[in-house]
C-alpha cells in the first residue's frame, strides 16, 4: 500500500512540477513602465522599459514595438503627429535596431537578423520625442495618452505609467481606462507625487494580449504653450494637404476652363424665332436631327428613320409595315434611270446605295441585326463626314491642358495618400477612384441615351446632376467599406468636383459655328410650325394650306425633330374639314403599306409607324458579348500614443 502512495506522490509532484514550468515558458510581458515627461512646448519625452520572457517562439531574435504617428482631433479629423526616436537599449546597453515606416505609423525592430536570443528575460528600453498630442479646452490643458496600446500580441502581468508634468504646473484632476480598444474599464490605482507635478497609474491585475492601459491628466489652462502662428500654418498645410493641393487644382481647372470657353466656347447669339414653312436649304431630315442633338446621343436610329420615310416619300423606297414589324423595299422605278444615291442628301444616298447592293427586302428584326448594325455605322458616318466642323467646332483640343492638370493633381494627392496615410485610407482610395470611372461614364451615358429626348443645355445640367448624385454614392460607399476617410475628406470631393468640371466643359466648350447657328434657328421654326395645333396654323400669317405633298414632303423633319405626332394629327384635322374631305376618301401613300391602315387616323399608322422604326431599327441589334464569368468621454485606447508591439 506504502508503495502505491508513494508512486502517487511522486506522479502528483511531478505534475506539479510539469505544470509550473508549463506556465512560467509562456513568452510574455513582465513590466511596462512608460515615463512620459511634458515639456512647456508641449513636447512629450516618453521613455518605454520593458522587460520581457523570451521562449524562443514569437521572439526569436528580439521584440518590434509599433507607434502611430497620428491622431484624431476634437473635431474627428485625423492629423499628423511628431516623431523622433532618441535611443534604443537591450538590458542597458545600446542595441542594434531598426525601424520602417507605413501609412500606420512606425515599427521599430530591436536585434539583429542573424542572432538568435537565448530562453529567458530581457528589458528593452525605447526613448522618443512626440508632439502634437497635448489637447487643449476653455478650461484645462490634456494629455491622454495611450500608455501601451491595445495592439500587443503578448499578456502584460503590470503596466506603470508615470506622467511628469512641466515644473510648477499641478495637475488637476486625472482617470484612466484599461482593457481592449473601447473598454472604460479602471483596474489601475493611482498616486501622486512631487506636489501633484506627478502622477503614478499601475494596474492591479494583469492584461490579456490587445489590452492596455490609458491615463488622462488634466492641467490648468495655460499650463502648455499653445503652438504659435508660425506653427498653426505648418500644421495646416500638413493637415489640409488633400484640401489645398484638390482646391488649388480645381481652381486652376476652373479658371482654365472658363478663359476657354470665354474664347472658343461661347454660342454665338440666337436669332429671332418664328415659325418657317419650309425645311432649310441643304438639309436633309438626318442632318436636322444632327445638328439639333449636337449629334447622335441615341445612336443616329431616329436619323436613320427620318432618311427612311424621306426616301420613301420621295418614291425611293417603299415602307411595310406588317404587324409592327417594318420591311423596306427599294423602288428603283423612283430613280428614273438614275444611278443608286444619286440627287439624294448623303446619308440617304449611302442608305440606298446599301439597299441596292443587298439586292433584297430588309426586315427589321433580330435575323438582320448584323446587317442593321453596319447599315447604321456607314450611315452616321456619312452624316459626320459631310457635317463635321460645318455646323459645330467641338473645340476639343481646348480640353487637353485641363485634363492634363486634373490627371496630374489626383495623381499627387493620391501619391501623398500611399506615403502618408493608413492601409484603410488607401483601400477607400483605390475603391473610390475605381467606382469614380464607372460613375463617370454612367452620368454621360445618362445624358446621351436617357436625355436624348430633352435639349442640349438641359442635357448637360441633367448629366451633370446624375454624376453628382453618383459620385456622393461613390463616396459613401468606399467610406462604409473602408472607413478610410477620416483624415481626408477633401480628397473625394476634390476628385468629384475636377471630374465634374471635365464632364460639364466637355459638352459646353463646343460651340455652333455662324453657319450652325443660323441653321438651328431655321429648324427651331420648322419644328414651331409642326408642332403647333391645326386651329393654331390657320392663324399663321402666309403659312401655306394643307395638302397631301404638304404633309408628306414636311413628315420625314416631324420624325427627325419628334414632333410627328401633332403633325399627323394636323393633317388628320385637315382631312375631317370639308378642304380635305374628298381627299380622305382616297389618300393612301404608295409608299407605305400595311394591314391596320386607315386614312382617318394618320397618326396611328403612318405617324405611328415612322416613330417606331427607330425603336425597330435598336431592337434588331445583336445582343453584345456577355461571355465572360462573374460572381455575386474617453476609453481603453484612445488619445495620442498606442500602438503595439510583438517578437521577431
Amino acid at each position: 500500500m506504502s508503495i502505491f502512495r508513494c508512486a502517487a506522490c511522486t506522479a502528483a509532484a511531478f505534475i506539479l512540477v510539469v505544470i509550473s514550468w508549463s506556465a512560467q515558458a509562456d513568452e510574455r510581458i513582465l513590466k511596462f513602465v512608460s515615463n512620459i515627461d511634458t515639456a512647456r512646448d508641449g513636447t512629450l519625452t516618453v521613455t518605454e522599459t520593458i522587460t520581457v520572457r523570451a521562449e524562443a517562439k514569437q521572439i526569436r531574435r528580439g521584440i518590434f514595438r509599433d507607434i502611430p504617428l497620428s491622431a484624431k482631433g476634437a473635431s474627428g479629423r485625423t492629423y499628423q503627429v511628431g516623431f523622433k526616436l532618441l535611443s534604443v537599449l537591450q538590458d542597458g546597453q545600446p542595441a542594434p535596431h531598426f525601424t520602417r515606416r507605413s501609412a500606420d505609423g512606425i515599427r521599430i525592430y530591436v536585434g539583429e537578423e542573424s542572432v538568435f536570443l537565448q530562453p529567458g528575460n530581457y528589458t528593452y528600453t525605447f526613448v522618443y520625442e512626440t508632439d502634437r498630442q497635448i489637447r487643449f479646452f476653455d478650461s484645462h490643458d490634456e494629455i491622454y495618452w495611450n500608455a501601451t496600446g491595445v495592439e500587443w500580441a503578448f499578456p502584460i502581468d503590470e503596466v506603470v505609467a508615470r506622467v511628469v508634468l512641466p515644473a510648477d504646473v499641478k495637475a488637476s484632476d486625472w482617470t484612466g481606462f484599461t482593457g481592449g480598444f473601447g473598454d472604460t474599464d479602471q483596474d489601475f490605482r493611482t498616486r501622486s507625487d512631487e506636489n501633484g507635478s506627478e502622477v503614478i497609474f499601475t494596474t492591479t491585475k494583469a492584461l490579456a494580449p490587445h489590452e492596455g492601459l490609458t491615463v488622462v491628466v488634466n492641467m490648468p489652462a495655460g499650463s502648455i504653450a499653445q503652438p504659435t502662428d508660425a506653427q498653426q500654418f505648418q500644421y495646416f498645410l500638413s493637415d489640409y494637404k488633400y484640401d489645398l493641393i484638390g482646391g488649388a487644382g480645381a481652381l486652376l481647372v476652373l479658371i482654365y476652363y472658363l478663359y476657354a470657353w470665354m474664347r472658343v466656347g461661347r454660342d454665338p447669339a440666337k436669332g429671332v424665332i418664328f415659325p418657317r414653312f419650309n425645311p432649310p436649304a441643304e438639309i436633309s431630315p438626318a442632318l436636322s436631327r444632327y445638328i439639333v442633338n449636337r449629334g447622335f446621343g441615341d445612336g443616329g436610329w431616329v436619323a436613320l428613320s427620318a432618311a427612311c420615310l424621306s426616301l420613301a416619300v420621295k418614291k425611293r423606297l417603299r415602307l411595310e409595315d406588317n404587324d409592327g414589324e417594318v420591311t423596306l423595299h427599294l423602288e428603283p422605278e423612283g430613280r428614273n434611270g438614275r444611278a443608286p444615291g444619286s440627287e439624294l442628301p448623303k446619308g440617304e444616298a449611302v442608305l440606298e446605295k446599301w439597299l441596292n447592293d443587298r439586292d433584297s427586302p430588309l426586315i427589321l428584326n433580330e435575323n438582320n441585326g448584323k446587317s442593321i448594325q453596319a447599315l447604321g455605322s456607314k450611315f452616321c458616318g456619312a452624316i459626320l463626314g459631310e457635317s463635321s466642323n460645318v455646323f459645330f467646332k467641338s473645340n476639343w483640343t481646348y480640353l487637353i491642358p485641363a485634363v492634363l492638370l486634373t490627371i496630374v493633381t489626383i495623381a499627387v494627392m493620391v501619391a501623398l495618400v500611399f506615403l502618408t496615410q493608413s492601409k484603410a485610407q488607401q483601400e477607400f482610395v483605390i475603391m473610390f477612384l475605381f467606382l469614380s470611372v464607372f460613375a463617370t461614364f454612367l452620368s454621360v451615358g445618362f445624358g446621351f441615351i436617357f436625355f436624348r429626348l430633352v435639349s442640349f443645355p438641359v442635357r448637360i445640367v441633367l448629366t451633370f446632376i446624375a454624376f453628382g448624385l453618383l459620385m456622393f454614392g461613390v463616396a459613401s460607399l468606399a467610406n462604409l467599406a473602408t472607413g478610410g476617410l477620416d483624415s481626408m475628406p477633401a480628397f473625394p470631393l476634390s476628385v468629384a468636383a475636377l471630374i465634374a468640371m471635365n464632364v460639364l466643359f466637355f459638352g459646353l466648350i463646343g460651340a455652333p459655328t455662324a453657319l450652325g447657328r443660323q441653321k438651328l434657328d431655321e429648324i427651331e421654326g420648322l419644328k414651331l410650325y409642326l408642332s403647333v395645333a391645326e386651329k393654331d396654323r390657320l392663324n399663321m400669317t402666309e403659312a401655306p394650306d394643307m395638302s397631301t405633298i404638304h404633309f408628306e414632303k414636311l413628315l420625314p423633319y416631324a420624325v427627325a425633330l419628334g414632333v410627328e405626332r401633332p403633325w399627323a394629327k394636323a393633317f388628320e384635322g385637315w382631312l375631317a374639314t370639308s378642304a380635305g374631305a374628298a381627299e380622305a376618301s382616297r389618300y393612301h401613300p404608295g409608299w407605305y403599306s400595311g394591314r391596320t391602315f386607315d386614312a382617318r387616323h394618320i397618326s396611328d399608322s403612318v405617324g405611328a409607324t415612322a416613330s417606331a422604326m427607330a425603336g425597330s431599327f435598336q431592337s434588331s441589334l445583336p445582343a453584345p458579348d456577355t461571355s465572360s464569368s462573374g460572381s455575386s468621454g474617453g476609453s481603453s485606447g484612445g488619445g495620442g500614443g498606442g500602438g503595439g508591439g510583438g517578437g521577431w
